[in-house]
């Protein structure tokens, strides 16, 4: 029976199977040592080919929508989770003053590039939507990271003012990193003809990155984005090859990091905190659309975009978990951090699969899903 649910949402199940709760534990399925490489890897690989969908030319066009949209759906959740959270989730919880409703705000606004991505190359969608969620997709890493940074460094009492240097560090060398790398893999390229070394060249490029991003404390998505982005710059015309090689692998690649996604699903984890984890979910997809449909109407986008755009951004995964991780490892944070990581590993399936169901009800009601297999049939009949 053919079903119309994404993809993704079959390979998270798939992950969930063999979680330590259920199957994993007799098969000894252990993913402490080999699950991160493996994350950073792939979410690497679908940062850079996000950079390299949207060009310069469809960020001229949609700039100004992409920057209000994303600026909105940032606003909207991060208020809505720290509102929410204020007034309700504080007295239900053990955890002392307004740290649990800040860092939870500031978690919200993350998104998930993989589902997004997974949904559109599964689905081909192609149009004014699509682009739009792809441009946001890689502003939104900016906006979160730099609010997750003040945040954390209010809550480890540095202050926001010595917090800039660091965020501002992050972001121009994430920035400057790939867009170098992207020089160097087009130069590089030229003399590589065959498309087997293309792949290795790109590989090779995108694992560098990533580990330099790890020792010298910079985003490693933001890089990677940049490296996608510059190389379709610097390359130009000639840009499809350095692309096709790992769009030929994309399936691949979202079977590896949604099937690990789901191994960390903990049932114990949703039933002590299902209100907390309910609540999260509310609040930050209902801020989220309401702020993107605010900002995307006041840069004056169509309808087909301003009516969907918040709700085709809900996925929310690795990301949001990273930033719940870094946490464990803050003084003082001990009690939020631990209830912050529950929250939010919980959500996760919940964003991923009820998530990924939103974005492409939001694609079809656009009217964008399968642009790419309508416009191959016509060609066939002509």
């Amino acid at each position: 029976m053919k079903t119309t649910a994404p993809r993704v949402v079959g390979y998270i199940l798939a992950g969930v199977l063999f979680a330590p709760d259920f199957l994993g534990e007799s098969l000894g399925v252990e993913t402490t040592e080999w699950a991160q490489p493996i994350i950073a890897v792939t979410l690497g690989i679908i940062a850079y080919l996000i950079g390299g969908a949207v060009t310069a030319s469809q960020l001229r066009q949609l700039g100004w929508t992409i920057v209000t949209a994303t600026m909105g759906k940032v606003t909207g959740s991060f208020v809505a989770v720290l509102v929410g959270f204020s007034l309700f989730g504080l007295a239900v919880t053990d955890v002392p003053g307004w740290s649990l409703a800040l860092l939870l705000a500031a978690i919200a606004t993350t998104t998930a590039p993989a589902a997004i991505v997974a949904i559109i190359h599964q689905y081909r969608a192609r149009g004014p939507l699509t682009t739009t969620l792809l441009g946001m997709v890689a502003l939104d890493d900016v906006l979160a990271l730099v609010i997750f940074s003040l945040v954390l460094a209010a809550m480890e009492s540095t202050g926001f003012a010595a917090a800039i240097p660091a965020v501002i560090w992050e972001i121009i060398a994430a920035i400057g990193f790939g867009a170098a790398g992207g020089y160097v893999i087009e130069r590089i390229a030229r003399h590589l003809p065959e498309q087997e070394l293309k792949l290795v060249a790109l590989l090779g490029a995108i694992i560098l990155l990533t580990g330099l991003a790890k020792a010298w404390h910079f985003s490693p998505l933001l890089a990677a984005m940049a490296l996608g982005f510059s190389t379709r710059l610097f390359a130009g015309a000639h840009s499809e090859p350095l692309f096709r090689p790992l769009e030929q692998l994309q399936e691949v690649v979202f079977v590896l990091f949604f099937t690990v996604a789901g191994l960390h699903f903990a049932p114990a984890v949703v039933l002590s905190h299902a209100w907390l984890i309910i609540m999260y979910f509310l609040l930050r997809a209902g801020g989220q659309i309401v702020g993107a449909m605010v900002g995307a109407r006041l840069a004056g986008a169509p309808r087909v975009v301003s009516h969907n755009v918040g709700l085709v951004m809900l996925p929310q995964g690795g990301i949001a978990i990273g930033m719940a991780l870094m946490l464990t490892n803050v003084p003082n944070l001990e009690a939020s951090a631990l209830l912050i990581v529950n929250i939010v590993t919980a959500t996760t399936l919940l964003t991923e699969t009820l998530g990924a169901v939103a974005t492409r009800f939001g694609l079809a009601r656009a009217g964008e899903l399968g642009q790419a297999t309508e416009t191959n049939k016509m060609r066939g009949a002509t």
